[in-house]
């Protein structure tokens, strides 16, 4: 049974219990058998799995009890493992065994596993195992002798760790920025597709010092950028992942080549004049920099670079852009089919006419496409937005827990812990704790006493699918699932919205407008605001992700939450 068939068994058997009736396993149990590795099952989860999970016929005497001596059907092998192991490890006082009586045990065990191997195929690897730990040294010299060299290795092993800790703290001191979770990236690499366009934006890099990658959500911007400084990196670059553009100058070093990675270096939702503008003051730290072969690689939405701001700009020059869906870079038919390769999606599944009209964003797509959203077929990669919007109409329904365990992730700013939530340190307008975490969850329907680490289970369950997790700090699994899930929430939660999210989010998603509230309701195509600049101006029927507001409305929601 295959770990994700295990899991959803095991979902079910749980769902199916009486609402009296107390889980028969822990949380964290049930955790391990999520976790999807089976070695790291003990024996009492791995009785209850096989017992209730495994569809395994009782022996003569019922689960639970002694099986009868003559009894050798599987299920009696393995109530014999369970009572062996309770009566000498589990419930034993003493961990000491005769000599006569271990030989009559390990006698009784050899027989077990020997006929549960016989079961399983014609391997011996468990028989050879047993017959091993029958004949190993329990010698109490050798095992001092042993204990004396674990205790010399240990005290090396801390010795390494305080000088690991001290490089750290001096390294931290001198680049504070410097990428730490390198091995994030290196676990994206394995999907990265170089496509047919990939010489050409490399060689672009390694010809200026400067290059700014544009796109829409979800096209690969990061993900590219990534892949040069990581290519980069093996031909004796250091890595620096920063978020302000002044770090380059406090940073970088004279001798030794850098690659610099900023991402959404103007904004994430709109153009950041402050951002534009202190750009602008180090465009010769950009242009000419102190070591001739450091490079900075940029991200930059394409409806943020296309800002009038910016026409005139040193940014816009064409030698330092790369256009994600220029005519030279765009991904063609061929490179979509790689990638659904690289995603070990059936290439079969979109017709040439489906190629031609998906989603600007088919990298994130077919990632998504892998994980949950196979159901709707093609239509997900030509109108993904409305896709997703559809789950998330399901989930707050069938699945409120889940559904606001996001929404605290999009009212936390994209960040949340189960310390975060103990602890009140919260990002946005105020605490998320007390009065205002209740406010969200009372718009979601779920009970304003649920213990934190319920959410963090339920944003675990939702790891790969929408969200990721970062040491202990769960985010969304991308910038544009934040906006998906602030449309959906924020356009029936408007007030809420206006008055929690950050000011960035309201400058470019509240939008002050005469519309048709119904028509807004789902009529209408939904698409993300970027993605609407390649469409065909026949598609008038398209609305963006934005929180759309009367002025009286907006006026009346202002007073109330002033009065507040």
């Amino acid at each position: 049974m295959p770990p994700a068939t295990l899991s959803q068994n095991l979902k079910t058997f749980l769902a199916n219990l009486p609402r009296h009736k107390k889980p028969p396993i822990s949380k964290t149990q049930e955790h391990i058998v999520y976790g999807g590795n089976f070695s790291h099952f003990d024996t009492t989860l791995l009785y209850f799995l096989l017992r209730n999970i495994c569809s395994i016929p009782e022996h003569r005497l019922k689960w639970g009890k002694n099986p009868s001596p003559t009894d050798r059907s599987v299920s009696a092998n393995i109530e014999r493992i369970r009572l062996i192991r309770n009566d000498y490890y589990g419930h034993v006082a003493s961990f000491s065994l005769p000599d006569p009586d271990f030989i009559n045990q390990w006698n009784d065990l050899f027989v077990i596993v020997k006929e549960l191997e016989s079961y399983i195929g014609s391997s011996t690897d468990h028989q050879d195992a047993v017959i091993q730990l029958k004949s190993c040294s329990m010698d109490p010299e050798v095992k001092q002798d042993f204990i004396d060299r674990l205790l010399v290795v240990e005290k090396l092993q801390e010795t390494v760790e305080n000088l690991e800790q001290k490089i750290e703290v001096l390294e931290n001191a001198r680049v504070p920025f410097a990428i730490k979770n390198i091995s994030e990236w290196k676990e994206d690499e394995q999907v990265f597709l170089e496509t047919h366009s990939f010489p050409l934006m490399l060689d672009k890099v390694r010809a200026h010092s400067y290059v700014t990658f544009v796109g829409v959500p979800g096209s690969g911007k990061t993900a590219t950028a990534r892949h040069i400084a990581l290519k980069l990196q093996n031909e004796g670059y250091e890595i620096l992942n920063i978020k302000d553009i002044k770090d380059i100058e406090t940073y970088c070093d004279p001798r030794n080549p850098q690659v610099f990675v900023i991402d959404d270096v103007l904004g994430k939702f709109g153009l950041d004049n402050a951002a534009f503008s202190l750009l602008s003051r180090y465009e010769d730290t950009l242009v000419n920099p102190t070591m001739s072969k450091t490079k900075v690689l940029m991200t930059c939405r394409e409806i943020v670079y296309k800002h009038e701001t910016l026409a005139e700009s040193f940014l816009s020059k064409e030698d330092n852009v790369v256009l994600l869906h220029g005519n030279e870079i765009a991904l063609n038919d061929q490179d979509k089919r790689d990638l659904m390769t690289k995603y070990q999606l059936d290439t079969n599944i979109l017709s040439q006419e489906d190629l031609a009209s998906s989603s600007h964003m088919f990298p994130l797509l077919c990632k998504l496409f892998s994980t949950r959203y196979s159901i709707y077929g093609p239509k997900f990669f030509v109108l993904p937005i409305p896709c997703i919007l559809n789950e998330l109409n399901g989930m707050k329904t069938l699945y409120k827990l889940q559904y606001a365990s996001l929404v605290l992730l999009m009212a936390n700013q994209n960040k949340l812990s189960e310390e975060i939530l103990e602890s009140g340190n919260s990002t946005y307008k105020g605490n998320i704790i007390s009065e205002k975490k209740c406010r969200f969850l009372k718009e979601c329907k779920v009970k304003t006493n649920t213990e934190s680490f319920e959410f963090i289970d339920a944003l675990s369950e939702m790891e790969g699918t929408y969200t990721k997790k970062c040491e202990s700090e769960f985010t969304f699994i991308h910038d544009s699932m934040f906006e998906i899930v602030a449309y959906h929430f924020g356009h029936r939660c408007r007030k809420l919205m206006l008055e929690y999210m950050s000011s960035d989010y309201i400058a470019n998603y509240i939008k002050v407008n005469t519309f048709d509230a119904h028509k807004m309701e789902g009529e209408s195509k939904i698409m993300p605001k970027d993605d609407q600049q390649h469409k065909p101006e026949a598609e008038t029927n398209v609305i963006d992700l934005s929180i759309e507001l009367t002025e009286d409305t907006l006026l009346q929601m202002l007073v109330e939450i002033r009065t507040l």
